[in-house]
């Protein structure tokens, strides 16, 4: 109950932020030398899914009325067929950028689950991007989101397929690829958090 009170913690406190969770939740049980949910892999899944359910409704929850009046947008798009407003094209573009990670996840799970995560593995690709982020915030803002192109939200979608790997986060990659392409900070943490339901639902 301890161990389960503490890396809850852990996936509140890093999901959010460019920190990457996965890696947190790898490294703390190794750091702690905790090899339960190493030798029960059953639970380890059932565990993780808890997890990033919580994440989920959480995230859900402060993002609602952004996930009420994008999906009635992406609806209305099927409706019309057309793309008029703000709205649609904001939806659209998470829609797109959903698309690439999902598709990863699917083909390249258990190949993903067998050769990644090692500690040496984490601790590099932590420095690195974090040295990325910090490089792409500090190029200008010139767009806000709801000035993406689908070619743009693709481009965000696809650097977000590198969060599959333990120890590149899922909102730094996506907060990285948004500021350098000239998204203002607030756009770019926001873009990150919508693309972060439906990745994250699809995962559970």
């Amino acid at each position: 109950n301890g161990q389960a009170l503490v890396l809850g913690i852990v996936q509140g406190l890093t999901e959010l932020l460019p920190i990457s969770s996965s890696a947190h939740l790898i490294l703390v049980p190794w750091l702690f030398d905790w090899r339960y949910l190493e030798q029960n892999d059953a639970f380890n899944q059932t565990f993780d899914v808890a997890l990033h359910l919580g994440t989920l409704v959480a995230v859900g929850a402060y993002f609602w009325a952004d996930v009420v009046a994008l999906t009635r947008a992406w609806l209305e798009t099927l409706r019309t067929r057309t793309i008029r407003t703000s709205e649609e094209r904001i939806a659209w573009v998470v829609a797109v950028a959903t698309v690439p990670a999902a598709l990863t996840g699917f083909l390249l799970e258990d190949w993903i689950a067998e050769n990644l995560g090692e500690p040496w593995q984490m601790a590099i690709t932590l420095i690195l991007f974090g040295l990325l982020l910090g490089w792409a915030d500090r190029r200008p803002a010139t767009r806000t989101m709801d000035t993406l192109s689908l070619r743009q939200g693709l481009a965000v979608g696809a650097a977000q397929t590198l969060s599959l790997m333990p120890g590149v986060s899922r909102s730094g990659i996506t907060i990285t690829t948004g500021r350098y392409l000239g998204l203002d900070r607030d756009s770019a943490a926001r873009f990150s958090f919508l693309l972060l339901l439906p990745i994250t639902a699809g995962a559970v």
